[in-house]
């Protein structure tokens, strides 16, 4: 009878798996280093950053997907393995992106539907905060006419009131003066006799 030796032949695969489902449109996705080199030993290595949890990061430890909290955890920079990687190993790391981190939305992407609807009524405007670094919801400013009537040392002002009030034709021609501008203003005279404007 005739023997024969089977051979098995080694054969390499690779598969590209696609990806199924929405596309990828936002995160942060960064490839992560390591300043040690692996000796058998060390069991801490110090990334090239500070991430908030180990299930951010995929770790590929010589080719082989580590599991978090099982293989490693972090504490802000600090990576730490359950056992040191042998001396010569090779290891992939990519940040999948921080926990809740939200990218920037595109040009011209927010609409009303997106602004949040708290603290708003009628009238309320964004503003800049009284120490201008910040916005913050404000009371709406009406036109308003300023009419000025000398009336010997003393100025007489007429308003209209935040624009609830009407100024007929007759008084409005009296005015030796006028100034439009927003609502708020009050004025006084100095002892100079300049006008003072006070918002």
């Amino acid at each position: 009878m005739e023997v024969k030796k089977l051979e098995l032949e080694e054969c390499h695969y690779n598969i590209n798996m696609p990806y199924v489902g929405r596309g990828l449109q936002t995160g942060e996705y960064k490839v992560i280093t390591l300043t040690e080199s692996f000796d058998g030993n060390r069991v801490d290595f110090t990334m090239s950053e500070s991430v908030p949890s180990e299930r951010v990061l995929m770790v590929i430890l010589s080719g082989v997907l580590q599991h978090w909290t099982d293989a490693f955890t972090v504490s802000g920079t600090t990576l730490t393995f359950s056992s040191a990687p042998a001396n010569g190993e090779t290891i992939k790391i990519l940040k999948l992106g921080d926990t809740l981190n939200i990218a920037t939305p595109s040009q011209g992407t927010v609409g009303v539907a997106q602004l949040s609807t708290t603290g708003i009524a009628a009238g309320k405007v964004f503003k800049v905060n009284d120490g201008g670094n910040a916005w913050e919801l404000g009371n709406a400013s009406s036109a308003e006419i300023y009419g000025f009537v000398k009336n010997g040392n003393n100025l007489n002002v007429t308003t209209t009131n935040g624009g609830q009030d009407n100024i007929t034709n007759a008084v409005y021609a009296a005015f030796d003066d006028k100034m439009f501008a927003a609502s708020g203003f009050t004025w006084s005279v100095n002892a100079s006799g300049n006008l003072i404007a006070t918002v």
